[in-house]
């Protein structure tokens, strides 16, 4: 199990940059304040609210400060801070409704929020800006629902969405308006009650290594991209169950385009299951400028595309049936290859993704450099010569495994040298952000890099570097 260094460096950047004026507000049923709504009025911007594990019934707040950290007090990878809805919601919205700017939540489970507009969320996002890691969200009529805001960035990481949805086909597991970037990796969203597991209107979205299954569930889509936008879909899982109400996998443009924003849908080393009767891969709008689709592996029933696209590039997938694919153990949604898979050795080089968020250009590499590990977790990849979202791993065989050449030192706070280096390198933070390419030196100045987990990528080569400072 990976540790959770990018998420704790994150919140220290947080705290460090707020560290001259933050109060911490200690909550638990032993503290001077019982309930986290007990501070909620009381805190002032850059604070932070540090909870006692435990379970916390009928307690809803509104948070209006800005830079708020609200975590769990302890160091749990998995939320251990329940709080239980019963019947309470702030506003008649969520659980939590977050008004605040460039928030930070932790470590919380939120279970249960049910309102008679039947939107319901375990967090509502009214501010601009927020992270939320290492979370639960069950039971809740919408997990996270966020509104129109296209200054706001959402990153939503580590976290399970479980058995979200009010029956109606109008709440999800997690529905994002109209902002500016959605960011959502290493995630867990199965179950949902006829809504979707993931729906986004966001001008830009990554959608990076997560589950996101329908299993036994009554979901629709996996994913809904409704108005399109530039979105990087890479690493995931995607399960469509045999009960599910929908058999389109991915919506792209549906209810009509962003008519600011490169439409553009990028598929790369995922992997698409389907124990539907009958199932399409993606359903999109022809306004759709650009369609790609590289080293998937595509099993079951399924029909690749409906709508015609501008533009597509459709190469180094392998479609067949469950059986065919020999995944190790598919009943328990286990699709790592066997050492006989037949898409083994079948990838291609996929290139970037490259395309504008508010005018600033992004490049995003669509060659798959991490991979999910259940429950929330990820891990380096090692290896890209596989389809789908695993490669075959053998740690006798070194050949798919090479690394880019020597990183040292490694953490590094000013430099890094790259020993043995033969051809130029690309520098990625973990979102897969493209910091610097066709790097041909062997030394690399890391001094104004955040402190933070990057990618030195050679090929289909792949090595870690950890920045501190």
């Amino acid at each position: 199990m990976n540790s959770p260094l990018p998420i704790l460096i994150a919140l220290a950047i947080v705290l460090l940059s707020t560290a001259a004026h933050a109060e911490t507000w200690l909550v638990g049923p032993t503290r001077e304040y019982k309930t986290p709504s007990a501070v909620a009025t009381l805190v002032k911007d850059g604070d932070v609210v540090s909870i006692d594990p435990g379970e916390y019934t009928g307690d809803v707040a509104v948070w209006r400060a800005h830079k708020l950290t609200l975590r769990s007090n302890s160091n749990s990878l998995r939320p251990d801070v329940i709080l239980r809805a019963d019947g309470k919601a702030a506003e008649q919205k969520a659980i939590w409704v977050i008004k605040g700017d460039s928030c930070v939540v932790y470590g919380i489970d939120f279970r249960d929020c049910v309102v008679p507009d039947r939107n319901g969320a375990g967090i509502r996002v009214e501010g601009t800006n927020i992270i939320v890691s290492r979370c639960a969200f069950r039971k809740n009529q919408d997990g996270i629902l966020a509104g129109n805001n296209l200054k706001s960035t959402i990153r939503v990481e580590h976290s399970e969405f479980e058995q979200s949805g009010a029956g109606d086909g109008l709440s999800h597991a997690i529905y994002i308006n109209h902002v500016k970037e959605f960011i959502f990796m290493f995630n867990y969203s199965h179950g949902t009650l006829v809504g979707h597991e993931c729906k986004s209107r966001a001008h830009a979205n990554y959608i990076a290594y997560n589950r996101i299954t329908n299993e036994n569930g009554t979901g629709s889509r996996n994913l809904d991209l409704p108005n399109g936008g530039s979105s990087v879909v890479i690493g995931n899982i995607f399960h469509k169950g045999a009960n599910a109400e929908n058999g389109n996998f991915i919506g792209y443009g549906l209810e009509g385009m962003s008519d600011t924003v490169d439409n553009s849908l990028y598929l790369a080393h995922n992997t698409f299951v389907s124990q539907r009767g009958a199932a399409t891969l993606v359903r999109l709008d022809t306004n759709t400028v650009s369609y790609r689709l590289v080293n998937n592996v595509i099993v079951g029933p399924i029909v690749l595309i409906v709508g015609l696209p501008r533009g597509q590039q459709v190469n180094a997938n392998y479609v067949g049936t469950i059986e065919s694919a020999r995944f190790q153990d598919p009943t328990t949604y286990n699709y790592r290859p066997r050492a006989d898979s037949p898409f083994r050795g079948l990838a291609q080089d996929p290139g970037s993704a490259q395309y504008y968020v508010a005018g600033v250009p992004h490049e995003r590499p669509l060659t798959a450099l991490l991979h999910y590990i259940h429950p929330c977790e990820e891990r380096l990849r090692l290896g890209t010569n596989d389809a789908g979202a695993y490669e075959y791993e053998n740690i006798t065989d070194v050949t798919e495994h090479a690394a880019v050449g020597t990183l040292h030192p490694n953490p590094a706070s000013s430099y890094v040298n790259i020993s043995s280096i033969d051809k130029p390198v690309a520098v990625y933070t973990q979102h897969g952000v493209c910091l610097m390419h066709d790097v041909d030196q062997s030394t690399i100045d890391v001094s104004t890099f955040p402190a933070g987990l990057y990618f030195i990528v050679c090929g289909s080569q792949v090595q870690k570097l950890i920045v501190q400072h």
